[in-house]
């Protein structure tokens, strides 16, 4: 990379060529910054969650001397050429360790990324149930953010998805099957600009919510079938709020419209077969009604996500595709990140991500010890079998929501997790 500069005090005129290079260094030479992109022996061999992070304490520097006799870190080499009329008069090099964003923020970013969309999302169903005119000029740059932190990191999006609140259930709910339905589309190896436009469907799948009354969509008790078919109908307003738009992606009004068929006909509101089903409502359909039944609602609890899926995986050719069910649900797998694991020794952990090889065996950062105490955040990686204090092999026992056992997930999310990040 080349790029000119003019000294401020000087006047002089300089062409700097920039050039990244890796070197490497022996444990023993290395400093808090560097920025460590490979080690001398392979990453799932090592604690490190992330392939290549910063060196943030000297604590880092003794976890890698105790994996590794050498690593790589980068450097960022420079070359200034000082010119007079035109002339080289002079010449310097300049060296630089890399110092990166700290991967730890992965988390940090895809959080902000959530809560931008949610503000987003919030003031659109707001102006909908208020008869408003509805802008979506920012739909196609939050979407295509929210695509990029999807590809960039799953595991951290799906994290954020586990964090619900009962009171913003409609916002979280349009934002999750949006980025559910991204995450979902990339594993069915889509194009960016088809995640881009199912994001859109995703993020309007139920604006027709809003035209619904309050006293039937909070209705804490069994709706009436008077109130059900008013429900119902929230598909049918849902199109008529988008069709025609020339700001919306159509296919949203179609997946708006037809997220409630079914592929044998069962579903609403016009009963159609799975020929008339698009694919883009076929995945959003999947992804609404997992969302729906793992969320606490004024009248339910909310389902176990291993429920959810067992559901899913019992309507799978009637309800649901039965290839993309299939595919969701080896993507969520038995073990999501955001849910806490109680192992079989009793210490307790926040799963952090899992490996598509290795369905049943999640990295775990455990943060409460057997008696429930808080301990010092320790990861583990089920898949290389480690063992617990008392030379046991850890297992997973069950899985529980957040506010289990005392711990709640989400302030791990608010401080960004003292680790290295996730690994996607």
């Amino acid at each position: 990379m080349r790029r000119q500069v003019t000294s401020t005090h000087t006047g002089a005129q300089y062409v700097v060529n920039e050039h990244i290079s890796r070197h490497q260094l022996p444990v023993s030479e290395l400093t808090v910054g560097m920025q460590v992109v490979e080690l001398d022996r392979p990453w799932d061999e090592t604690p490190f969650i992330f392939q290549g992070f910063v060196i943030e304490s000297q604590a880092d520097i003794e976890l890698l001397a105790s994996v590794c006799q050498f690593v790589f870190v980068e450097m960022r080499e420079e070359e200034w050429l000082e010119y007079q009329k035109n002339t080289l008069v002079g010449s310097k090099k300049k060296n630089y360790w890399v110092e990166k964003a700290q991967f730890s923020h992965k988390l940090t970013q895809a959080n902000r990324t959530y809560q931008n969309a949610k503000v987003h999302i919030k003031a659109l169903l707001a102006s909908a149930q208020l008869g408003q005119a509805l802008s979506f000029e920012k739909n196609e740059k939050i979407v295509k953010e929210c695509v990029d932190r999807v590809v960039e990191n799953p595991n951290a999006i799906l994290w954020l998805t586990r964090l619900k609140h009962q009171d913003e259930y409609t916002a979280e709910h349009c934002l999750n099957v949006s980025l559910l339905s991204i995450a979902l589309g990339q594993r069915l190896d889509l194009s960016k600009w088809e995640l881009e436009n199912l994001g859109v469907c995703g993020l309007l799948h139920d604006i027709g919510k809003m035209k619904v009354p309050d006293e039937i969509l909070n209705k804490p008790g069994r709706l009436t079938r008077e109130e059900f078919a008013e429900m119902e109908k929230h598909s049918i307003y849902a199109k008529q709020m988008l069709m025609g738009r020339s700001d919306v992606y159509p296919g949203a009004v179609d997946v708006a419209f037809s997220h409630h068929e079914r592929l044998d006909g069962k579903g609403y509101p016009r009963k159609v077969d799975g020929k008339k089903i698009s694919l883009f409502t076929r995945i959003v359909t999947i992804v609404d009604a997992y969302d729906a039944m793992t969320s606490e609602r004024c009248y339910k609890s909310a389902m176990s996500s291993l429920d959810a899926l067992k559901i899913i995986n019992q309507n799978k050719g009637t309800q649901f595709d039965e290839e993309i069910a299939q595919v969701f649900i080896e993507m969520i797998g038995l073990y999501p990140p955001g849910y806490l694991a109680k192992m079989t020794n009793g210490e307790v952990g926040i799963i952090l991500s899992h490996d598509p090889n290795y369905q049943l065996k999640p990295k775990v950062i455990l943060v409460k010890d057997k008696d429930l105490k808080s301990q010092p955040e320790t990861i583990i990686n089920l898949a290389h079998a480690p063992q617990d204090a008392e030379g046991l092999d850890y297992e997973i026992e069950g899985v529980y929501r957040s506010g289990c056992f005392g711990v709640n997930v989400e302030e791990f999310t608010k401080k960004g997790l003292q680790v290295k990040g996730f690994n996607s």
